[in-house]
């Protein structure tokens, strides 16, 4: 069984994409627009589904290396501004929770 809403091939359905595609547009103008200015320094890599659709995991990429903890600190400070965010853009009866990871500097993901 997958972790999430599947389709052919066992990829994630269109709904689940469209969903993962609409949180990344509205988090790669959130960011831009931050107060916490480690993020103006992060690169949103990707938004990927969880086990349903009101939990989604986004990755980004700490360009300057702050660091892991100085980068996760920044996103938990704006997880508010980055939901509201959210909500402004996808329509859905509920805005799913964000989850994130942080990426090194450079290299492949």
């Amino acid at each position: 069984m997958t972790p999430y809403p599947t389709g052919r091939g066992g990829r994630p359905d269109q709904k689940t994409r469209q969903l993962c595609a609409q949180v990344h547009d509205a988090l790669s103008y959130a960011l831009g627009e931050t107060v916490e200015e480690i993020l103006l320094d992060v690169a949103l890599e990707r938004v990927e589904p969880m086990p349903d659709d009101r939990h989604v995991l986004v990755v980004v990429r700490d360009l300057r290396g702050h660091g892991l903890l100085a980068v996760l600190d920044a996103l938990e400070r704006a997880r508010g501004f980055l939901r509201s965010s959210v909500a402004e853009l996808v329509v859905r009866k509920r805005v799913p929770q964000l989850s994130f990871t942080v990426l090194p500097p450079g290299g492949a993901s």
